[in-house]
């Protein structure tokens, strides 16, 4: 039921919205009072809070392998978005606030307590760019720009130290292995040097020589290939000590899986070095169209796979915790075993190369293979160790560069002291003023609605379901304030009150005036030509002004020249002879009775063509007297003797007797008072009224207020004037 009015009301005119605005004014006003007041507190208590900016760039993603290097927009996205996972880490704020304690400028300037919080910064990348921007926030403007720089810095040293790292693992193991290296040479150079000089034989065939040589120069390259495994196996190795279990297994996981597309790269590798180096086996040399055709294709096969790889390890990354794995170490592991399964597909080939020279060596005379044995692997050690070399130098010249992957491009400045980014008290307090006017409007809204009172003569239509007839405007008040007592008064009091809102003493073109022969008007063409009809008139409550409508009515109509009479049946709380002054004697209660006639019963006022019946005496059981067929024939002579005949009845909320008469009676008038009738009384009266709804005739509107929040007020308004 309470949507359902809301839903009936929620349709406001214009000057409705007004008429609630104006009502509830001052809620509105000092709800908004209040929130702009607590807005200034605030803004005013609130500590100002600085942010500075400095502004990093990824230069180049380099984990020590040549393979792997992230061009496609989705790892793209990722790596960055590793970038900030890092930098918004905990391990590095550990480092900062290390710094902190040791920092000589801070204690120069009198910070001795300076702690860095994770909560307080803010880190996010350019689109389509390897630029990082770290905003950092304080009370403090000197601080917010030297904790950024601090963050800042901290990461290019960790970054550095993670690079240094891996080279200088890079180094240790070239160390070792060019130590190795060297000893098989040696020994090799040795054994073919003794194998010389005991069998007698210094030199090979020609087409031997030539056969050993492309041998030995697969060979090479075969144990260079192994050689970048082997390099990438200590890398990761390294890198793998970093990680927790959880990463480890992630990392296992990744690197396993290979796409049906990966595999079908990685065999058709294998299969091109194959035939590529079986060309040049057979004497094409490395400049030949059909060896330049396959490395570009080979070079095409690397793209696809380094493409196809970083998709398929950013679906397996996505699906697991994307905060938990945001790790370049992981990214970084990724790479290398990506890079080992493009290095596995070339030795696959190599090795079917080789295989097929070691069987055209096995055909050789015994002294001849042994003597190209010895001279293969010292060429191939001699390679291996020249490869070596030249890598161990370059390792040493990145280790001592300490060159890293993050370049600060702009460091961050101390914000202006007069312009915090917050609070914002002007914005603060226009967000208070509007918000605190939108609670206060709510709040009045909410008040009109819970209101149940029926403030306008569109709500009465609603409630009532009935076509307005009429609008009578308020003049004086017989019961307070709409209604509500503000002290007892007498009954003669109330009656003198009641006489002096009669029309009769009244100006003929007064606006009430009108208004009761607007409604006369709308009587006269509601009814046939010459049709004598009886009107009972009820209201939902007491307190409607009921009596003094009717009896204004009344007075109209007779005004009009037709004749008139005016019946009493409200005998419970009859008014209508005081009204007139004039008195009660015998009355209707004696008619039914059959204590007297008709023209006995009769009284005439000083209006003219207007009588009255009075109610006679009261009786113990009003319904069941005006129930009589008694008051059914007195009704039939009044329409033969007048043009109309009124009857005022009790409040049809309160007693049956508006429905006993409404039975014998043609039309029904209802009066509605607003401020007065509250939306419950009016859908129980018209409960009530459902068995003679078909005579209802309209809803009068008493003591409408003319600034009553309503349409019809607006043209009685321009008519008459707000003066009147």
């Amino acid at each position: 039921m309470m949507l359902e009015e809301i839903h009936e009301r929620e349709k406001l005119s214009l000057n409705e919205y007004i008429a609630i605005f104006t009502k509830y004014k001052f809620i509105i006003a000092g709800i908004a009072g209040v929130i702009v007041l607590i807005s200034m507190i605030f803004s005013f208590m609130e500590k100002p809070v600085y942010v500075a900016k400095t502004v990093i760039m990824l230069e180049k993603v380099n984990t020590g392998s040549t393979f792997f290097q992230v061009t496609d927009p989705i790892g793209m996205l990722a790596m960055m978005n590793n970038q900030i996972q890092i930098i918004k880490s905990r391990k590095l704020f550990v480092r900062v606030n290390e710094a902190f304690k040791e920092d000589t400028i801070l204690k120069r300037m009198g910070y001795e307590k300076v702690s860095a919080s994770r909560n307080r910064v803010s880190v996010f990348s350019i689109q389509d760019t390897y630029i990082i921007e770290i905003s950092y926030k304080d009370n403090d403007p000197f601080l917010a720009s030297y904790i950024a720089n601090k963050i800042a810095d901290e990461y290019y040293k960790m970054n550095l130290e993670v690079q240094k790292s891996t080279v200088s693992q890079v180094r240790v193991f070239l160390e070792e292995q060019l130590v190795k290296i060297e000893g098989e040479l040696n020994r090799a150079e040795m054994l073919l040097r003794d194998y010389k000089k005991t069998s007698k034989i210094s030199t090979l065939e020609r087409e031997t020589e030539i056969l050993i040589q492309q041998m030995s120069d697969f060979e090479a390259d075969y144990n260079k290939v192994l050689m970048e495994i082997e390099t990438n196996n200590k890398k990761k190795e390294f890198l793998t000590m970093t990680l927790n279990e959880t990463q480890k297994n992630l990392v296992d996981d990744i690197s396993k899986y290979k796409s049906t597309v990966m595999e079908q790269i990685l065999t058709e590798i294998t299969k091109t070095e194959s035939m590529k180096s079986t060309y040049i086996s057979q004497g094409y040399s490395k400049d030949h169209p059909k060896i330049l055709e396959m490395e570009s294709r080979i070079s095409q096969l690397k793209d696809q796979l380094r493409e196809e790889s970083a998709k398929t390890y950013q679906d397996r990354l996505v699906s697991a915790d994307p905060v938990k794995y945001s790790n370049q170490l992981v990214e970084s592991l990724i790479e290398i075993n990506t890079g080992n399964a493009f290095l596995n597909a070339q030795k696959a080939g190599l090795q079917s190369v080789l295989d097929s020279y070691n069987r055209q060596i096995e055909k050789l005379p015994d002294q001849a293979i042994q003597l190209a044995r010895l001279e293969r692997n010292a060429k191939v050690n001699e390679e291996i160790y020249l490869m070596l070399k030249r890598r161990y130098e370059e390792a040493k010249l990145q280790e001592v560069a300490e060159v890293g992957n993050i370049r600060i491009v702009d460091e961050a400045t101390k914000p202006n002291p007069k312009n915090p980014v917050s609070p914002k008290k002007e914005r603060n307090l226009v967000l208070g003023l509007i918000t605190g006017v939108l609670l206060g409007v709510t709040v009045a809204f909410l008040l009109f609605f819970l209101d149940e009172s029926v403030k306008t003569t569109e709500e009465v239509e609603v409630y009532t379901g009935e076509q307005i007839l009429g609008i009578i405007t308020f003049i004086g008040n017989t019961h307070g304030k709409r209604g509500k007592q503000q002290k007892k008064v007498s009954e003669d009091e109330m009656i003198e009150k009641m006489r002096s809102k009669l029309i009769t003493n009244m100006e003929p073109h007064a606006p009430i005036a009108e208004a009761y022969r607007s409604i006369r008007t709308q009587l006269k063409y509601r009814s046939k030509e010459g049709e004598r009809l009886v009107y009972v008139m009820t209201s939902s409550i007491p307190g409607e002004g009921k009596s003094t409508t009717l009896t204004n009515l009344a007075i109209t109509v007779a005004n009009l020249g037709k004749k008139v009479v005016l019946i009493d049946a409200d005998m419970r709380k009859p008014v209508i002879h005081k009204i007139f002054n004039v008195r009660n004697g015998i009355g209707l209660a004696h008619y039914i009775n059959r204590k007297a006639t008709f023209e006995e019963i009769i009284r005439v006022t000083d209006v003219e063509n207007l009588d009255v019946i009075t109610y006679g005496t009261r009786p113990i059981n009003p319904s069941e007297l005006l129930e009589s067929d008694v008051m059914k024939e007195l009704l039939e002579v009044c329409k033969a003797k007048y043009d109309y005949t009124f009857m005022d009845a009790p409040p049809v909320n309160v007693v049956t007797d508006p429905i006993v008469l409404a039975n014998y009676a043609d039309k029904i008038l209802w009066v509605v008072s607003p401020g007065r009738s509250k939306r419950k009384d009016l859908r129980h009266a018209k409960k009530l009224l459902i068995p003679v709804k078909r005579k209802i005739q309209g809803v009068i509107v008493n003591n409408a207020k003319t600034d009553v929040t309503s349409y019809y007020s607006v043209y009685y308004k321009k008519y008459y004037g707000e003066g009147v």
